[in-house]
């Protein structure tokens, strides 16, 4: 039945859509269709305050740390000191005679009893097929290390303990009786095949090769071109450095043979599917808690070796076991991030039209291949090759190389940020080698709204964006026209001055649906039970103004629960910028589901057609009179009447990715004499669809934008070439960038709704960081190119800007 429509305009210009007026323009915000009840509360696009601040502001938050349990024991992981060795012996002997100490585990007392922890999940491992239908290495990663130890930092032993202390001071005295081998650390290691072979069974330590694209049909475009532009970049490796380390606490129930588990995660299903792999028990005999996690950022998104055997050693001693990384232990075997070495080549036409690009990536993921990591860097790097850039034809090949080092997985922006990286650096070289202005370039070369939905070559299919928009807008809002007149009073300063600018686009998606409960409780609560998980992103507060929104209802009656897999039948959880997108979507299907459900029981309860009632402020009225039923009223009868729940379920699904985009232009100024760097603004205009909170959105904005700056200018990881030891152990070593060290940032928005879900989101979390790294170091570039600097390379420290001053033959006066 279709219900009036009382909170939305009769002047609705199109089914499904409504006309919001934005910076003066017009753009299409994505509604329920007209057969949903729709409410009368404004919630969505409002910047409401996060409502979970005020329990973390108090001291309220529960983290994996906080959380104890009768009985609970403590426990620590023997470490190699060793980047490549076999282990001969281990001793274990002292350690278990220590005081306190439980259990001393080694992989000979897991091997029975447990798996390797799956490099490939849920899909067919022939679509990772690279040149000539080669399949990839799968090593395997066990809880520990089994024959050999591969980085700094592999587990060597788990020791369970009744405090802490005890569990460290034994972990300690477990000696290990190891044959050193030579280390394979860098790119040049890697790629020499008489380099000892860190996996003996694959017969090289290149792991696979993936291409795309028709070698021939490129390199005819290269020898046509009438310019060619080319560069070598290194993006370098980097920590993801969450807030909060990582940590589980499992518990063994011998009575049904079910484990609890609490853990920090960005999805409380992949742990279980992936423990009930690794522990050959049934999905079902594992609970997962997810409770307050401190950032994730895609590294949380795996089962870790100590997560396997915390769950082992639980069920071996009938005790729960807690253990948690120390800050030191989160450097050596937290996954890591990026770590490319590129050559890309342009191809252009006499006008500067972009014809052609082929990239050479070689990647070195380190020791393992954690789970999906393979999968995510392919799904989301190779569509993006083209950016928002109109190309004939493109060639990608991605080479995976096994190092000594830390494995890597996904970070914010993963495989996007270093396409745009990459791209926007060699539109910068083009803008050099065709004499045309860059901005120009790129104004030639963007893929126009009017060309949408535009297919590149690389097989990414564009919906609606508005490329040259954003660059526009960006100008605008840094004032480009500006700016030679502050650089001029910068050089009268004795200071170089530069701006960069980096056009993006981003793939978000993920796993392509998702699933959501909506319930009403009969005591005044109405509950959004998500697939999705938050780790600091709002989602309390976001998922509750869109339920609020559409069932009519005060923010206050609404709670969001995620994270627990005996309250949420179902769920992918948060990556790949997808949560409002495909999570919303699923919501507001379920709470259409939801409203279809309750009319029924309304029309029942007060005796008359569906028709004939109205639906506002949280009730069923009979217009006319004083008749009504609310949603809560509804609730208590069916429990009174059947013992049932007033609620209804839906799982969303989407079939494509969806593409946030975005400008982001950023000007410093450099001091020619130390290299000292001042960033001084950044700008960024962004589309991430509808936004739902622009509070909440701009705060993902900022944070992202501090991430990108510091890849660009703070962080490397670095190992000792010879040992493999990390010499980035600390963050006395390790630098992220701090509130003064940020430039003054501004963000808008340019709300170009998806049309692929009902909300029109995007995607938000993962395009600050993907763009900004390129307008950073395009601007330092900008800078250093009055002295003769054409390079260089990420992160720019003062001591690398200095060192390329020296060695420049321009001019340093500025």
């Amino acid at each position: 039945m279709v219900l009036p429509l009382h909170a939305r305009s009769a002047r609705a210009h199109h089914p499904g859509t409504l006309d919001r007026r934005t910076s003066g323009r017009r753009i299409r915000l994505q509604t329920a269709p007209a057969t949903s009840l729709l409410s009368g509360r404004r919630y969505i696009g409002e910047p409401i305050l996060r409502l979970e601040d005020q329990r973390f502001l108090t001291g309220q938050g529960c983290y994996t740390d906080d959380i104890s349990r009768p009985e609970q024991t403590w426990s620590a992981v023997a470490r190699s000191p060793h980047a490549h060795a076999r282990i001969k012996h281990i001793d274990k002997s002292i350690a278990e005679n220590m005081p306190g100490v439980l259990a001393v585990l080694t992989h000979q007392d897991i091997v029975e009893s447990t798996h390797p922890i799956p490099t490939v999940i849920g899909f067919d491992p022939a679509i990772l097929a690279g040149r000539d239908g080669q399949v990839p290495a799968d090593p395997p990663q066990w809880g520990l290390a089994v024959d050999k130890v591969r980085l700094v930092g592999d587990g060597v032993a788990f020791v369970v303990a009744e405090t802490l202390a005890q569990a460290q001071a034994a972990a300690e005295q477990v000696h290990v009786d190891y044959e050193l081998l030579d280390n394979v650390i860098s790119f040049e290691d890697a790629l020499d095949p008489s380099s000892p072979l860190l996996w003996e069974q694959h017969g090289s330590n290149t792991s696979f090769i993936w291409d795309q694209g028709d070698t021939d049909e490129v390199e005819a475009v290269f020898n046509d071109a009438a310019h060619t532009a080319s560069l070598t970049l290194e993006n370098p490796r980097q920590l993801v450095a969450f807030m909060e380390p990582r940590a589980i606490l499992a518990e063994y129930h011998d009575d049904n043979g079910t484990f609890t588990v609490h853990a920090g995660a960005q999805s409380a299903h992949s742990i279980q599917n992936v423990l009930s792999m690794t522990l050959g028990v049934p999905v079902s005999d594992i609970h997962v808690i997810v409770p307050d996690t401190g950032g994730g950022f895609g590294a949380r998104n795996i089962v870790y070796p100590e997560f396997i055997l915390a769950c082992f050693a639980a069920r071996a001693i009938g005790r729960p076991v807690h253990w948690t990384a120390e800050r030191s232990e989160a450097f050596l075997t937290d996954t890591q991030a990026r770590d490319q070495r590129v050559q890309v080549d342009l191809a252009m036409g006499p006008a500067g039209e972009f014809r052609a690009i082929r990239a050479r990536i070689a990647w070195r993921h380190g020791a393992y291949v954690p789970s999906r990591s393979l999968w995510v860097h392919i799904s989301f790097m190779p569509g993006l090759l083209c950016g928002p850039y109109r190309f004939e034809t493109c060639y990608l090949e991605l080479k995976g190389l096994f190092t000594n080092t830390g494995p890597v997985h996904a970070f914010r922006g993963v495989g996007r940020a270093e396409m745009s990286y990459m791209l926007e650096r060699l539109v910068d070289k083009a803008a050099v080698v065709s004499g045309i202005d860059r901005i120009e370039l790129r104004q030639r070369n963007l893929i126009a709204p009017e060309q949408m939905p535009y297919k590149t070559p690389a097989g990414a299919l564009y919906g609606r964006c508005e490329f040259q928009r954003n660059l526009d807008l960006a100008q605008q809002a840094i004032d480009w026209q500006g700016f030679e007149a502050r650089k001029a009073q910068a050089a009268r300063d004795g200071r170089l001055r530069g701006i960069g600018v980096s056009v993006y686009v981003e793939s978000t998606g993920g796993a392509p649906s998702e699933f959501s409960e909506v319930r009403v409780d009969p005591e005044g609560w109405v509950e959004a039970r998500m697939g999705t998980q938050s780790f600091g992103m709002g989602h309390e507060t976001v998922f509750a103004q869109v339920l609020a929104e559409r069932l009519d209802v005060d923010l206050e009656h609404v709670r969001v629960i995620n994270g627990d897999t005996a309250l949420v039948k179902q769920g992918f959880g948060s990556h790949g910028s997808r949560s409002m997108r495909i999570g919303g979507g699923a919501l507001v299907l379920g709470s259409d589901r939801l409203m279809e459900k309750a009319t029924t029981l309304a029309a029942e309860h007060l005796e008359v057609a569906q028709a004939d009632l109205e639906y506002r402020d949280g009730e069923f009225v009979i217009p006319g009179t004083d008749r009504a039923v609310s949603l809560f009223e509804l609730a208590r009868a069916c429990k009174a009447s059947s013992d049932s729940k007033l609620a209804a379920e839906a799982v969303f699904e989407t079939h494509n990715h969806a593409f946030a985009n975005g400008a982001h232009i950023t000007e410093v100024e450099i001091d020619v004499e130390t290299g000292q760097l001042e960033l001084i603004s950044h700008v960024l205009v962004i589309d991430v669809g509808n936004v739902v909170n622009p509070l909440i959105t701009r705060g993902q904005l900022h944070g992202g934008i501090a991430q990108g700056i510091g890849q660009a200018v703070f962080e490397n990881v670095v190992y000792e070439p010879e040992t493999g030891q990390l010499q980035s152990g600390s963050f006395m070593d390790y630098c992220l960038p701090r509130a003064d060290d940020m430039p003054a940032m501004t963000t808008s928005f340019n709300e170009v709704p998806c049309e692929d879900n009902p909300l029109g989101a995007k995607g938000a979390g993962e395009g600050p960081t993907t763009g900004s790294p390129p307008a950073v170091i395009n601007a330092i570039l900008d800078a250093l190119s009055t002295c003769g600097v054409t390079e260089l390379d990420m992160p720019a420290t003062p001591f690398r800007i200095w060192q390329a001053l020296q060695g420049a033959d321009g001019d340093r006066t500025p």
